[in-house]
């Protein structure tokens, strides 16, 4: 196997255009650049043990990879160049070594074989390569007595000791490099003396066999001569048919002459068509990796703004959300003010749904949509909890949200439900968007036939013009600039919907009068689920008094905006809170404290999230507690990285905080009952 792999690397670079001359220089490069790299891995480390001076051991891997980037240049086909590099690699690692250990080491002496390299792997025709490498070491050996008698740097002060360890080390590998040149020159001699062996052993044959046919020469020649008679007769008979057919062979000839030279011209034509077919492949494959790159720096921007957005986003809504709920500031704050915040409220998650459909239609032009997640759904359900989501956002700006259940629609559907929701998140904003205040959107759910169900959204708004209608599902368009100018937004929504709805294997239709409204028509395969009621029960409404209040819970968070949201808001569920602002502060007070839960970001200064974790996890005294992640990163590959690290659940920010206090509360009580039990 070992030997397998050393046929592989010495062939490196290889192709059937080399010839074997050629052939033999590039595998004793490939050979010379191999084993010196393992020298010098190995004797790298060995040295820096010896001497205590770990740099030796660092240099010497920086060496190690430029040897093995003379295989690459070999692989590559830069076999002149792999040469050059060989030489230079040597030469680099002579200098540097000499000036680095002084001259009681006798570096220098590897000048010696450094000298013979280039006659063995450079042929004749590469007469300026050659002496361009033999001058290398002789410009590096001079450089080197120059530095020992001017002493411009000075060597690295070692032992008696270790500078003869050092000395015998460096000698045993010029030994070893000279007989290894010496053993590739012997191997070139002894293949030619062969060659010269077996030739002279053809001579041989050849002259015994040439003796043989002169004695038979010799008996056909007075063969010949008795028939020599006859022939001439019969050569004057054939001269004058001969002389005949000429004449025929010569038309023959011209005509194949032209047949030959349009072969030519077709031959050139094929290779001009060849050429250019590569050339073509060449720029797609360049295209290629350029939309590759294009596509993992969107990604990569994408991730950056989201995540920046969002840690300010929290704050707002945080705060927001904090105002309205805290039982603290109830019938304390003027109702204007509540007006106020509960537009911040709502215009935040306005924006929340904004930076949600730039990353979704990100993730689907990149081809990485999330797979559908289809199982039965509560219908009714499902419709309260997205229209709820929407009627504060309709009370703010006196629209009604009206919304009808036709009966005949089955209890329970089966469905990917998120991406249903997704769907009719966009046509409810934008519904309620562009309809004035004090009229109304009608929200239907209808069932025309046995196989399709309709999702409907009807808004009183000004209506768009049919020839906009293409446009309104174009990703940032809109049916008019002027639409932006006064309500804003991406020209996201519909566009996401469309695909999105597409996926489920249904359709979005539209129909809408300038002034008059408009109405938009989702169309879906109708699937009954088949679960009993019972699996989809909704849990009961919960209290913040049904949290255990007697338990401690420590957050990890750098941000002191989100620190003081997080501590009003577990203040709030009577729980105590303690607060670290880094990985390695948590972890420190998490070993003190030993709490019942931990709340952490997944960025944090000194010791992130990730590397906190995996801490926690190997803790004997802490990898029990559950821990809930709170992170700006709201790509799903990120969130299932910090599931596989270790978390116990993921909430993206801006936090939702019902969600949260459904977490908070469903790990407490199992941190009860564990102890309970114990």
């Amino acid at each position: 196997m070992i030997s397998h792999w050393l046929n592989i690397i010495k062939k490196t670079g290889l192709t059937s255009a080399v010839k074997d001359d050629e052939a033999k220089r590039i595998m004793v490069v490939n050979s010379f650049s191999f084993i010196t790299a393992l020298l010098c891995s190995l004797y790298g480390v060995l040295l820096s043990v010896i001497s205590g001076q770990w740099i030796i051991c660092y240099t010497a891997m920086a060496f190690v990879s430029g040897f093995f980037s003379i295989l690459l240049l070999n692989k590559k086909g830069h076999y002149p160049l792999a040469k050059f590099g060989l030489t230079f690699v040597f030469s680099a690692v002579m200098l540097y070594y000499g000036i680095l250990f002084g001259e009681q080491t006798q570096v220098h002496f590897l000048g010696l074989f450094l000298i013979c390299v280039p006659l063995l792997v450079c042929s004749r025709r590469e007469k300026a390569l050659r002496c361009i490498c033999i001058s290398l070491p002789i410009v590096g050996m001079i450089m080197l007595e120059s530095n020992y008698y001017f002493g411009v740097f000075e060597p690295m002060m070692l032992s008696a000791s270790d500078s003869n360890l050092f000395r015998w080390l460096i000698m045993s590998v010029v030994v070893f490099l000279q007989g290894l040149v010496i053993s590739f020159h012997q191997s070139s001699i002894i293949g030619l003396l062969r060659t010269l062996h077996v030739r002279n052993d053809a001579l041989k044959l050849s002259r015994d066999d040439i003796a043989g046919k002169e004695a038979e020469l010799q008996t056909a020649y007075h063969k010949l001569e008795n028939y020599n008679q006859v022939l001439e007769e019969e050569v004057k008979q054939r001269t004058h048919e001969i002389n005949e057919s000429r004449i025929v062979v010569e038309s023959i000839l011209h005509h194949l002459q032209g047949n030959h030279e349009e072969l030519q011209r077709k031959d050139m034509l094929l290779e001009q068509h060849v050429s250019e077919l590569e050339s073509l492949k060449a720029s797609l494959i360049e295209a290629k990796d350029e939309a590759e790159r294009a596509n993992a720096a969107q990604s990569t921007f994408l991730r950056e703004i989201s995540h920046e957005i969002r840690n300010p986003l929290n704050a707002i809504i945080g705060i927001s959300y904090l105002l309205l709920n805290d039982r603290r500031n109830k019938n304390k704050i003027p109702r204007s003010v509540v007006d106020y915040i509960e537009n911040i409220n709502a215009s935040s998650h306005g924006l929340m749904e904004i930076i949600n459909n730039v990353l979704e239609l990100a993730k689907i032009e990149a081809g990485r949509t999330d797979d559908l997640q289809i199982a039965p759904f509560h219908l009714g359900e499902w419709v309260r909890g997205v229209a709820n989501i929407y009627q504060n956002a309709a009370k703010i700006k006196g629209v009604s949200l009206q919304v009808q259940v036709d009966p005949q629609l089955p209890e329970y559907i089966l469905g990917d439900r998120v991406h249903l929701a997704q769907v009719l998140n966009n046509l409810l904003a934008n519904a309620i968007k562009f309809t004035p205040g004090g009229r109304k959107v009608h929200l239907h759910f209808h069932c025309p036939d046995a196989d399709h169900w309709h999702i409907r959204v009807v808004d009183e708004g000004m209506g768009i013009p049919k020839e906009k209608f293409p446009l309104i599902f174009q990703p940032f368009e809109q049916a008019d600039r002027s639409v932006y100018r006064k309500f804003g937004g991406t020209g996201l929504g519909l566009a996401i919907s469309r695909r999105l709805v597409e996926l489920m294997e249904g359709r979005i239709e539209v129909r809408s009068e300038p002034g008059e409204g408009t109405a938009f028509t989702v169309i879906l395969p109708l699937k009954q689920g088949l679960l009993a009621p019972q699996a989809f029960q909704l849990p009961a409404k919960k209290t913040y008094s049904a949290v255990p209040t007697d338990k401690k819970v420590l957050l990890m968070e750098d941000s002191e905006v989100n620190q003081m949201i997080m501590d009003r808001f577990f203040a709030n569920l009577g729980l105590q809170l303690t607060i670290a602002c880094n990985g390695e502060e948590g972890i420190s007070k998490a070993r003190q404290l030993l709490p019942d839960l931990i709340v952490m970001d997944m960025h944090m200064p000194r010791l992130d999230g990730y590397d906190t974790l995996r801490l926690i996890r190997q803790d004997p005294l802490l990898k029990h507690i559950p821990v809930i992640a709170i992170s700006a990163d709201a790509f799903s590959e990120q969130q299932e990285a910090a599931l596989m690290a270790g978390v116990n659940d993921y909430l993206t920010k801006p936090v939702n905080f019902d969600r949260l206090y459904e977490m908070v509360k469903k790990y407490l009580q199992q941190q009860a009952l564990h102890r309970e039990l114990a």
